[in-house]
């Protein structure tokens, strides 16, 4: 091979390298910020709670305090910020939010509904302290943080 050829081949493999390090270095880096950020969100007193209250056998232990942020998704899916494991709960089943000073409860079309206090809703509902919600076989009492 020519030596003109040889320098472009190692400029080409340089240039790779730089690119792969500057690629990792901004991953892990945006890694590091987002599980700072979930730490201090973790070390952050709750705005409010859900107490369970009645379960079953692969639901949340009975007395479990599950914290609410100012939006909170409820239902069986992974992703929500309280999981509601049981297989009557849909997978995005209601969202809690505050709001204006008050808290309130929604469902998001699920299938077997969300009751408030022993009724099902069909539009957002004012929550308030030691109002029961259930989803699925699952209560859970309402606490505002003080």
């Amino acid at each position: 091979m020519d030596v003109p050829y040889q320098i472009a081949l190692w400029g080409v493999r340089l240039a790779f390298l730089v690119v792969l390090y500057v690629f990792l270095i901004r991953a892990f880096g945006s890694l590091w910020r987002a599980l700072r950020t979930e730490a201090e969100l973790a070390a952050r007193p709750a705005l409010a709670y859900l107490v369970v209250q009645r379960t079953h056998a692969q639901g949340p232990r009975a007395g479990e305090r599950l914290p609410l942020r100012t939006i909170s998704s409820l239902g069986r899916d992974a992703g929500n910020d309280v999981v509601v494991n049981d297989e009557a709960a849909s997978a995005r089943h209601a969202t809690v939010t505050l709001s204006d000073g008050a808290w309130w409860l929604e469902d998001q079309g699920s299938t077997n509904g969300t009751l408030l206090n022993g009724q099902r809703i069909v539009r957002r509902e004012r929550l308030r302290d030691g109002d029961i919600v259930e989803i699925g076989r699952v209560g859970l009492r309402f606490e505002a943080a003080a």
